[in-house]
């Protein structure tokens, strides 16, 4: 339970810096969030409102899968969404690599590369923890067979 409280504690701060970061672009950036109209990342609020619902939805996902889903659907499930975290990663450093992205400011170019790589980590983990908690049962011994040592 501490370990499951301290995952969430710090999925918390990574949700609030990101909002934080995606909130607050140089002058030049709040240009472009008013000219493209990006109203979910116009204030902290809207912007901890995004970022809490992609973070919200994912975190819900993961866990009915480790619920309800079989070894195998998780662990593909998993990867998928691990592989289009990447290929978002990949689309938002090369779009942010350009010189119209470039001017809008550090805090607002990392707050667009840390949601990916919060959603990477948060994929990631699940994968590995349905791989490795799968085998660890099998190398478990049943409870009949408890019974025959003692």
């Amino acid at each position: 339970m501490n370990k499951k409280i301290s995952s969430l504690v710090l999925l918390v701060v990574l949700g609030i810096t990101d909002a934080y970061l995606l909130a607050h672009p140089n002058l030049i950036g709040r240009l472009g969030v008013l000219i493209y109209k990006h109203s979910y990342i116009k204030n902290f609020a809207s912007a901890l409102i995004t970022v809490s619902l992609i973070l919200g939805i994912s975190l819900a996902i993961c866990e009915l899968l480790r619920i309800f889903a079989s070894r195998k659907v998780s662990s593909a499930v998993y990867s998928a969404l691990l592989i289009i975290s990447f290929v978002w990663l990949a689309y938002v450093f090369s779009t942010f690599s350009t010189f119209s992205y470039r001017i809008t400011g550090k805090a607002f170019i990392y707050g667009a590369h840390l949601l990916p790589v919060i959603l990477i980590g948060l994929y990631g983990r699940y994968l590995v923890k349905v791989l490795w908690m799968t085998d660890r049962r099998k190398n478990q011994p049943t409870a009949g067979s408890l019974d025959e040592k003692v």
